[in-house]
């Protein structure tokens, strides 16, 4: 193999500027994407948190008036005992089931995925010169002058 030649470590060196730049602009598509997602969920849950308090005062003082209405036809401690065990098993059934479905959901990162699946589709029309658009098949036509793909703008 013979030796590389200066213009050929000159393009070879801007391929690797340019797929270095590339990599760093998914980085941080994907940072402010995975920022903008927990932001989100913070306020979420800060909103949702707010009215924890009173529903659990409320939810409280209701579980002692059904065990009050219960102590008339059972023992007191039986109707506390039986207000308990259906709470018991509700909250086990609504904490096995969210944790379920937490368990099956994912955070999408849908510009960034978008953004790989074109880089893809990218780098294949630069091995495809014919199947591809000629414009694109040129590493040269391909690549601006700051070494990154002409149609990604950094974010």
């Amino acid at each position: 193999m013979p030796p590389a030649t200066v213009p050929s470590r000159d393009a070879l060196h801007r391929l690797l500027d340019a797929l270095q730049t590339l990599i760093r602009e998914h980085l941080a598509l994907a940072r402010v994407e995975l920022k903008q997602d927990l932001r989100t969920m913070g306020r979420d849950l800060a909103t949702g948190a707010a009215g924890v308090p009173l529903l659990a005062v409320g939810f409280l003082l209701l579980m002692f008036a059904i065990a009050s209405l219960l102590s008339i036809w059972l023992p007191a401690w039986a109707a506390f005992g039986i207000v308990a065990l259906v709470n018991l098993a509700a909250g086990g059934a609504i904490t096995w089931s969210a944790s379920r479905r937490v368990a099956h959901s994912r955070i999408g990162l849908p510009c960034t995925a978008e953004e790989i699946r074109r880089d893809r589709e990218w780098m294949a029309a630069l091995k495809n010169p014919a199947g591809g658009n000629p414009a694109n098949a040129s590493p040269a036509a391909a690549l601006s002058q700051s070494g990154s793909r002409p149609d990604v703008t950094p974010q």
